[in-house]
């Protein structure tokens, strides 16, 4: 490779010593992309007899050089990326590749086509890892520098991109029980970020805007607005509002208060998810619940709920949830 052109690549590629994640270290300070890389290849070295179907040196190749379009245009966190961030990085990557000569320059299009497409065994493998390496990465970190949507994020992300593989699956939900074991000894109460703010009671209740969160899902969307509010009113209902006073997040209790509880209907606006407040909802609704036994059915949020102490009782398309309850002499539920 000619002289300049292999210096005034290197020197891009040390912008990625400059650039930082959202990501923290565990000694306090935000880790470097060059740092995320590094660990990554390190990850993908050590599961690489795992992986006998794959092409392991294309894997390191792909670790190596996955992030160097952030060389140019710096990190941007999963929560606050969107189409126009993606369209500037493929853009960086086109205009990086330019630099070199050939071989040079068609080998590294290639390896960022097959991550782009994300359509063989050792582009899936890299998306895997990637994803599992930040989630590693907050567990490490102290919790004081997570966001209140991460306490949802840590649970959730990276799931679909290791479903494919058994060894994948299992080590993602060690790394999920980390974070939950994080959270309980932490014990950090949830916040009422940015003025969000959760009420109980009937009367506190927007009944347009209950109707209109629980119509857009899966499992209430065909249910009639007279049934759900009937339900509201014969519930202890509870719902996260914004500043403005707008319901972003909406659930309901059915209990005897003296034995047992049934949480239902816990859905957040779309367009206010990953801010914590599902977080918030939990927390209000266990601190007057939380000494009964509780249940609930869901079909594919269970990761929320294992947060906060519930356990998968039967597995299925409805699975039922349980949450033993505390000592007796542990507050009781608050009147309404």
């Amino acid at each position: 490779m000619d002289h300049r052109i292999l210096l005034d690549f290197l020197k891009i590629a040390e912008r990625l010593k400059c650039n930082t994640r959202h990501s923290w270290t565990s000694s306090g300070r935000h880790e470097s992309v060059a740092e995320h890389t590094y660990r990554l290849c390190v990850f993908a070295w050590l599961v690489r007899k795992e992986f006998p179907e794959c092409d392991m040196e294309r894997v390191m190749q792909m670790c190596l050089f996955h992030d160097l379009g952030e060389a140019m245009t710096g990190d941007i966190p999963c929560f606050e990326k969107e189409d126009i961030h993606r369209r500037t990085e493929a853009e960086a990557l086109e205009h990086l590749t330019e630099f070199l000569q050939e071989p040079e320059r068609s080998e590294l299009q290639g390896l960022f086509r097959e991550i782009e497409e994300n359509q063989t065994n050792e582009a899936h493998l890299v998306h895997a890892l990637d994803k599992m390496e930040a989630v590693i990465q907050h567990n490490e970190a102290s919790i004081r520098t997570w966001i209140p949507l991460e306490y949802d994020l840590q649970m959730t992300y990276g799931q679909e991109q290791v479903m494919y593989h058994p060894y994948l699956k299992e080590l993602r939900n060690m790394i999920g029980q980390d974070s939950l074991e994080k959270i309980r000894e932490e014990k950090v109460p949830a916040k009422e970020n940015a003025g969000y703010q959760v009420k109980k009671g009937v009367g506190n209740m927007d009944p347009r805007r209950v109707v209109e969160l629980l119509h857009a899902t899966d499992w209430a969307k065909d249910r009639s607005e007279e049934k759900i509010l009937r339900a509201m009113e014969h519930s202890f209902p509870y719902a996260v509002f914004d500043s403005s006073g707008y319901m972003a997040g909406y659930a309901r209790v059915m209990t005897d208060e003296v034995t047992t509880y049934y949480l239902m209907d816990v859905v957040i606006d779309e367009k206010y998810r990953k801010k914590g407040l599902s977080r918030m909802l939990m927390e209000a609704i266990l601190e007057d619940y939380g000494h009964l036994y509780g249940i609930l059915h869901t079909e594919n949020a269970e990761w929320l709920y294992q947060k906060y102490g519930f356990q998968i009782k039967n597995a299925g398309p409805e699975m039922v949830m349980e949450r033993p309850g505390v000592s007796s002499n542990v507050k009781k539920g608050r009147e309404i």
